[in-house]
């Protein structure tokens, strides 16, 4: 029976260090995306989210971008390069979509089950 994937990679560059919550701007660097992106994957308004990247409204859709994300980072041995390659890759799993283009729309349940199925090693 397979356990339950523990993220070895911490990535605290993620989070203010002044509040220890998510930043969504600081997520947006570290993928490589405008905070726009960031806050169209949340379901929120670019505006807020770019006056208050770190506001406590936004931690439930902060969270499960940084589980994909750490995911990713982690599944590439920490090779944040690899894992943006992979974020704007077409991939035959997705329906030849790449993952980024679920972050644009809001659609993150497809990552989440697709990294989910990476981590324990099954089809996705």
């Amino acid at each position: 029976m397979a356990a339950a994937h523990v993220f070895q990679v911490t990535e605290p560059v993620l989070f203010n260090p002044q509040t220890g919550r998510l930043d969504a701007a600081r997520i947006a660097r570290e993928m490589n995306v405008p905070v726009g992106t960031i806050a169209e994957a949340i379901g929120r308004k670019a505006p807020g989210v770019r006056k208050h990247p770190d506001a406590s409204s936004l931690q439930g859709g902060l969270r499960r971008l940084y589980r994909i994300w750490v995911a990713l980072v982690d599944l590439y041995a920490g090779d944040k390069g690899n894992a943006r390659i992979f974020l704007n890759a077409p991939n035959r799993h997705l329906e030849n979509h790449a993952p980024i283009e679920f972050i644009q729309n809001g659609d993150l349940a497809p990552l989440e089950l697709f990294v989910d199925a990476m981590n324990f090693r099954q089809p996705a």
